[in-house]
């Protein structure tokens, strides 16, 4: 058990774009005892390194690997494999940031790392560093205004279950759908049942080089990035 008091910043950084940083994440990745980059695959560069210019920065970093799975029990025990074979480079730590793409309090892989480590370090602390939200980054991109007076506005993973998505949409006056790739060729009879739409837009990389904003009937096309937002208008 670390002799130190222990505190994990899981630190919003945006949607990889260094100029959508805040300063408070830049801050504290400067101020680190050892930074965590997130990665989806071994040897892929970590976006939210990249974010903070991690490389530019004179702290240990180490990539953690975030399994892409639904399994809780496998995701966990990766984690728990990799925070062991870091333990020579975080014990005598006082502080660890994990910075982590889009904002640090929503559908963030940090809660996960966070519960599993506390079982390594009871006393572990914690911290959240705010970040622009994917759905707030997306509305921009498209020069939308996401939400006004009393329209309602929902924020939905697209890896919830079907029946729950189309319950959540019929009940939003705007809807801000995460990860649509998840429904695949449903995406489409899945927004259309739950209209009528005013309008509709997909935004694809957001913020990033090769972002693209695809509008109305095109925008329910299977969606194949990961890094997809949907936002939908009902009409009133």
């Amino acid at each position: 058990m670390n002799s130190k008091e222990l505190k994990l910043i899981v630190a919003g950084v945006g949607p990889g774009d260094p100029d959508l940083a805040t300063l408070a994440a830049v801050r504290a990745a400067e101020q680190a005892d050892l930074l965590l980059l997130p990665c989806s695959h071994d040897g892929k560069p970590s976006v939210a390194g990249r974010a903070i210019r991690a490389e530019s920065l004179h702290v240990p970093a180490a990539p953690l690997l975030f399994p892409m799975t639904r399994d809780a029990g496998a995701r966990d025990m990766e984690l728990r494999r990799q925070l062991e074979h870091l333990r020579p480079q975080w014990e005598n730590a006082e502080t660890v940031v994990l910075p982590v793409i889009g904002d640090s309090t929503l559908y963030a892989t940090g809660a996960y790392l966070y519960a599993v480590w506390r079982e390594l370090e009871p006393g572990l602390e914690l911290e959240l560093l705010p970040g622009v939200s994917a759905h707030s980054l997306a509305a921009s991109c498209a020069g939308r205004f996401l939400a006004m007076g009393e329209e309602i506005l929902c924020v939905i993973p697209g890896t919830a279950s079907r029946e729950r998505i189309e319950t959540a949409l019929r009940a939003a006056g705007v809807a801000a759908l995460y990860k649509p790739s998840a429904l695949g060729d449903k995406l489409r009879g899945v927004v259309e049942g739950t209209g009528p739409w005013r309008e509709i837009v997909r935004v694809d990389h957001a913020g990033l080089p090769d972002e693209r904003i695809l509008k109305g009937s095109a925008a329910l096309n299977p969606a194949e990035e990961y890094l997809s937002m949907l936002l939908l208008w009902k009409k009133s």
